[in-house]
Formats: C-alpha cells, sequence, structure tokens
C-alpha cells in the first residue's frame, strides 16, 4: 500500500435539517441533513500593512460575525444529505434530532454513518 493512501475516514457532523420533501415522482422522502461547523476565516485585504486596513478589517469582521449562518466567526459546511423513504423513517425507533452528532465513516468501499459520542 502507498504510505499516503488511507484506507478509512471519517468525520462528525451535526444534524442541521429534517425535511419531509416530495420526489419527483411524488414519493414522499425524509431528507436529512448533516453539516460541519468550522471556523470562519478572517476577511483578506490586499495592501494589509495600510493604515486604512487596520481600520477596515475590525469593521468588515464585525458585520460578517453579525450575518445569518456566521455567527460566532463560525460556518456550517454541508457534509452529508440522506433521504429515505416515510416507510423507511417509520422503521426507525430510535429516530436522530436535529442537533445530534452522528459520525460518518468511509472504509473498505463502504458507508457508515452512527451515533455520534
Amino acid at each position: 500500500m502507498h504510505p499516503l493512501v488511507v484506507s478509512k475516514v471519517s468525520f462528525k457532523a451535526m444534524i442541521t435539517n429534517i425535511t419531509l420533501i416530495d420526489s419527483p415522482s411524488g414519493e414522499k422522502l425524509v431528507k436529512i441533513d448533516l453539516s460541519e461547523e468550522r471556523e470562519m476565516p478572517g476577511p483578506v485585504v490586499m495592501g494589509q500593512g495600510s493604515e486604512l486596513a487596520r481600520e477596515v478589517v475590525p469593521v468588515v469582521s464585525q458585520i460578517l460575525r453579525s450575518m445569518p449562518g456566521f455567527s460566532g466567526g463560525r460556518i456550517r459546511v454541508p457534509r452529508l444529505t440522506i433521504y429515505l423513504s416515510e416507510d423507511e423513517w417509520d422503521k426507525i425507533l430510535d429516530k436522530p434530532n436535529i442537533g445530534e452528532y452522528l459520525e460518518v465513516v468511509f472504509e473498505d468501499k463502504k458507508i457508515q454513518v452512527r451515533g455520534g459520542d
């Protein structure tokens, strides 16, 4: 095996949305969105050594933090969306909830979604 090849990749993601939608065929589907929160990079300003840049960067940073979805200097990055039929959803006894974390594992050409710790 090549030394840079990784046989397993995993990440934790939060359930950010559970929605009932219509498929193109008219079937009801449950859509589950998993997202990961990441630190939002600060604004990049050309000529950062200038007086104007030192005055503008804090203002721009504050405006970005005040925007919906950018609160606290964090952004949500979509990671995985799962679609289940209503029948499949109904068969799940311990249904996941928005705000819960799950672990997504890719290993040996298999994808597993497990409850987070």
